[in-house]
């Protein structure tokens, strides 16, 4: 590894702890109350209403808490999918029908169960709601650093990208690598940031 992807690696560590720790600080009232006004602003929008087959997130305690919208598209007939890990940097969206039937999978995350789910193709997405731990107004995003996600959004090629962050989560920049993919909207409790792709 040479210095100068030594030195962005160092930066994006770096980083990532510092909004980690601005995102643990929100109280759970301010989580919640602010999840409830992202979910309201987000499911106005034509993208909540357009997509047939969507690839969301299970939610950590800290991040923003997306199983309402998760609900709806359920009880709406669209095809809801999560992450389920298939190797090192690597996933598939696994469809589920209910929350019960989710299973504890790698990272202590809850994921579909196989037998239970099927496999959507990436080119088979029309939205991704994408997780991450920081988001500049450009779209750019820092993740947790396994490359699950900029993996799997290179294959997913048709899918509009949106995420939901909490305002502690923009910063100015973001160090980016070739490989590092952007989002093209992100909606936060303070307002929708239109990124230019």
């Amino acid at each position: 590894m040479d210095g100068a992807v030594k030195d962005l690696q160092a930066e994006k560590k770096a980083l990532r702890s510092k909004i980690i720790a601005a995102r643990r600080k929100l109280t759970d009232n301010y989580r919640q109350r602010a999840s409830n006004r992202m979910m309201t602003v987000f499911c106005a929008l034509p993208d909540f209403k357009e997509p047939r087959k969507v690839l969301c997130y299970a939610s950590l305690a800290d991040e923003v808490q997306i199983r309402p919208l998760m609900e709806k598209w359920l009880s709406l007939g669209v095809t809801v999918a999560l992450p389920h890990i298939t190797g090192k940097g690597q996933m598939e969206a696994v469809s589920f029908t209910d929350f019960d039937s989710l299973v504890e999978g790698e990272y202590g995350i809850l994921t579909p169960d196989l037998e239970k789910g099927e496999i959507i193709p990436p080119d088979e997405l029309d939205l991704i709601i994408v997780p991450g731990i920081a988001f500049d107004t450009r779209g750019e995003r820092l993740g947790m650093g396994g490359g699950f996600y900029d993996a799997y959004l290179a294959r997913a090629t048709k899918a509009k990208r949106i995420a939901l962050a909490f305002s502690c989560q923009l910063v100015a920049k973001i160090p980016m690598e070739a490989h590092d993919v952007l989002v093209h909207k992100i909606i936060t409790e303070q307002g929708i940031y239109n990124c230019l792709l």
